[in-house]
């Protein structure tokens, strides 16, 4: 081999080594956050939460518990979500629901301030503890 040969090929070599290796990143995922939200409903009443978001994504919530006494209640009771509107929460998307340790209700929402409501629609004889479990990005 000629001498231009092997100093083209030492040349062309030594161009790619100047290169650093570049390590493989995978994406990062962040866990959902549960936020529970207690308290007690009377009979015919409407409470609900604000919460906000930080991150785009689905929310879930549910009616974690309902009891009276520490006993559980099998009454259903109108779970929704939505937008904070004055001294109320605007719902866009609403259903009724016992208490179940399952998802009742999804929605995507955008970054922001939104709300979680809570109404007794069909007349419980009694006030009753809740507990709403409520699943965010």
């Amino acid at each position: 081999m000629s001498m231009r040969l092997l100093a083209l090929i030492a040349a062309i070599t030594a161009a790619g080594c100047g290169k650093a290796a570049e390590t493989p990143t995978s994406p990062t995922t962040t866990a959902p956050t549960t936020i529970l939200f207690a308290g007690t409903l009377q009979p015919g009443t409407t409470r609900f939460y604000s919460y906000t978001l930080n991150t785009a994504g689905t929310v879930t919530a549910m009616l974690a518990s309902l009891e009276r006494s520490g006993t559980p209640m099998p009454n259903a009771l109108e779970i929704g979500l939505g937008i904070p509107a004055g001294t109320g929460c605007a719902v866009s998307a609403a259903l009724n629901s016992s208490s179940q340790l399952i998802p009742h209700l999804k929605q995507d929402f955008g970054i922001g301030t939104y709300c979680v409501r809570i109404s007794d629609l069909d007349g419980m004889p009694a006030a009753m503890n809740f507990t709403i479990r409520l699943i965010h990005p």
